[in-house]
């Protein structure tokens, strides 16, 4: 067994596979792609597990964080320990697996790195799936360490819209029909006011296997729209799936106070009472 010692936030697909190849300890790689696509192969060793486990599920917000219990019961079975060091992914690029980080984030577990690309650059790389399940030895995790600063309310947006954009930035990684207001998926459509768009598909290299684009390119990116690290930066979509990524791609250029909101959009948008903005 090889032990892991200081693995970058963002690991490559080549890098994971030869972890994997020398049998290397204390590394948990979680799969939050589809069922059927974890049935139909997976990276070798993975765990499923359902995002479903990482929301509430519960109108008119069904994206707010569940109970800290029940993500301790979620860690704890697929053998979640101190010393583990998660590598998560997806099949879309990263958004499933950036909210993952996030909820380690909050509870205060930070030995974690993000599949570069997830299940499409694995295959893209031509790497091998697997169709065994692991034996997984529960565990009992309890978050001791919470970190609720990654968090943002809507409570705490509305306290700060006179802040909005200069010293908060309200990243919207809706698409622009979204963002506009044209297309509606709450009782009301638009923005939060002052709210900056970058749709979260734009941080991703499609002809890449869904890869991040380079650092350079995306520092470049988000300061032209005024993602700036001197901000608070505060990312959310309709439910905090899409913002998943936004979030992991602020913290892959070191923003230091970078949080999302997961009431995100179906909250905000479903409150009579929060001010929008449409074009």
């Amino acid at each position: 067994m090889a032990a892991n010692k200081g693995l970058p936030l963002i690991i490559e697909a080549e890098a994971l596979n030869q972890l994997i190849k020398e049998k290397s300890e204390n590394l948990l790689i979680v799969d939050l792609s589809t069922q059927e696509l974890y049935q139909l192969g997976h990276i070798p060793n993975a765990v499923f597990v359902s995002h479903k486990r990482l929301t509430c599920a519960q109108s008119p917000a069904p994206g707010l964080i569940p109970s800290i219990e029940s993500l301790e019961a979620l860690m704890s079975e697929i053998g979640l320990t101190e010393d583990t060091h998660v590598v998560v992914y997806d099949h879309e690029g990263g958004p499933w697996a950036g909210r993952f980080i996030w909820t380690l984030d909050i509870l205060g577990h930070t030995k974690y790195s993000f599949l570069n690309g997830g299940r499409t650059a694995w295959m893209h790389q031509k790497l091998d799936l697997s169709n065994d399940e692991p034996t997984i030895t529960a565990s009992d995790f309890k978050a001791s360490n919470t970190d609720y600063s990654v968090r943002a309310t809507k409570d705490e947006i509305l306290a700060k819209l006179e802040d909005i954009p200069n010293q908060v930035c309200i990243w919207d990684a809706r698409s622009k029909d979204e963002h506009t207001g044209v297309k509606a998926l709450a009782a009301r459509g638009g923005r939060i006011p002052g709210a900056t768009h970058l749709e979260w598909t734009d941080t991703l290299n499609k002809q890449d296997g869904n890869r991040l684009l380079e650092p350079e390119e995306l520092k470049a990116l988000l300061e032209s729209k005024g993602i700036t690290a001197e901000k608070r930066i505060i990312s959310h979509c309709q439910t905090h799936r899409r913002s998943g990524l936004t979030y992991l791609v602020a913290k892959s250029l070191g923003y230091k106070d970078n949080a999302a909101y997961d009431g995100s959009w179906s909250e905000w948008g479903n409150d009579p009472d929060t001010p929008v903005e449409v074009d």
